[in-house]
């Protein structure tokens, strides 16, 4: 502090100002820069940061391509979903409000590798074939979600469905390919958590889902068979009435040897057309196929078992998940085997009859 006198003959300056303001003041400390910003970065820490930045940037470029993945795959599928192509067109197979039939039959088809299908035919309250097929159902692979679409008997794609990957829980869009009438979404929504407890302890009605048409909940959609039941089933319902107006079960698991076979009937007073209960079927059928392709199937397992030296089917039979497939192969095996002995008996005992000149 600089101690400044007064000249002589100055006049005194009664009021000292700045020491009533510095009395209490901490005298103040000239900050220091840390050694550690005067210290070069360790190459650990910039490698890291790199490392950092290259997966940073790879998993960009990765979102970005799947998304692009995505929207190239779902325009590929739904490339003849169009307005323009359906002006003045008469919708053969359902008209132009339901189009599909109100009594069908939807069959698995085998599987391409771009996909898998499902034909639907008209059928009779019965569940009897009424003709040939009136459309299939395309269902085409992507990286967030599956397409499935629905051409009818003259190769045009009449309306369309789509899961929503945002929404909670299983949740699809069903949306007609001219551009009119409204659009259903079907969704787990609240009942979400309610159906992991369902699933959990294997109810009879197992999943439960909402189907609304725009903004309005229009139905309530249940499946009913859980796991370890053989016997899948759906039934639609308005929300203020028990009573159901639309129901499909699986009618066949070996149609042709081993394709699935569903059956889909909507009464006359159904608040939905008839391609909406149809399509949710359809969501099912092919999930359902999907978990039984992945088993193999007793004539399969007979064509592995041939394949394989006999001291080798004991190691096979004690894989946990193909043993029950072991043994009922063997069990169809020994059945075939039996039949063929006792043809072979009475085909000898009548040539024994026979005489030698007509045999």
């Amino acid at each position: 502090r600089l101690n400044i006198r007064p000249l002589p003959g100055a006049p005194r300056r009664t009021k000292q100002c700045h020491v009533h303001d510095t009395a209490g003041a901490m005298p103040r400390e000239r900050p220091e820069t840390p050694y550690t910003e005067m210290e070069p970065e360790s190459k650990g820490k910039r490698c890291c940061k790199a490392t950092g930045k290259v997966c940073g940037g790879a998993c960009c470029v990765y979102l970005l391509v799947v998304v692009l993945m995505q929207a190239a795959l779902y325009k590929w599928a739904t490339l003849h979903c169009s307005a323009g192509a359906l002006i003045d067109y008469e919708y053969p197979g359902g008209g132009a409000k339901d189009l599909v039939p109100s009594n069908s039959l939807v069959t698995e088809q085998d599987p391409r590798w771009w996909g898998s299908s499902f034909i639907a035919s008209p059928a009779n309250k019965d569940g009897l074939p009424e003709g040939a097929s009136a459309g299939v159902y395309y269902r085409t692979w992507g990286p967030l979600f599956w397409t499935v679409t629905y051409q009818d008997i003259t190769s045009k794609e009449t309306f369309v469905i789509r899961d929503r990957p945002l929404a909670l829980g299983g949740s699809h869009k069903i949306m007609r390919c001219d551009g009119t009438g409204s659009v259903y979404v079907v969704t787990e929504g609240s009942h979400y958590f309610m159906n992991i407890i369902r699933e959990l302890f294997g109810m009879y009605s197992s999943r439960v889902y909402n189907i609304w048409e725009d903004s309005t909940l229009v139905a309530i959609s249940s499946k009913l068979g859980g796991s370890g039941q053989s016997h899948k089933q759906m039934i639609f319902r308005a929300p203020d009435s028990d009573v159901p107006f639309a129901s499909s079960f699986l009618k066949d698991r070996h149609y042709h040897g081993h394709f699935d076979e569903w059956f889909v009937q909507v009464n006359e007073d159904s608040p939905l057309p008839n391609f909406v209960p149809n399509s949710v079927t359809v969501l099912m059928a092919f999930a359902t196929a999907a978990m039984k392709n992945q088993t193999a199937a007793p004539g399969q397992m007979l064509e592995l078992l041939e394949e394989l030296p006999p001291a080798q089917h004991r190691e096979v039979a004690a894989v946990p998940e193909v043993a029950a497939v072991v043994l009922d192969a063997q069990s169809v095996v020994a059945e075939k085997n039996e039949a063929v002995v006792e043809a072979l008996e009475v085909v000898e005992a009548k040539e024994a009859t026979v005489p030698d000149q007509h045999v």
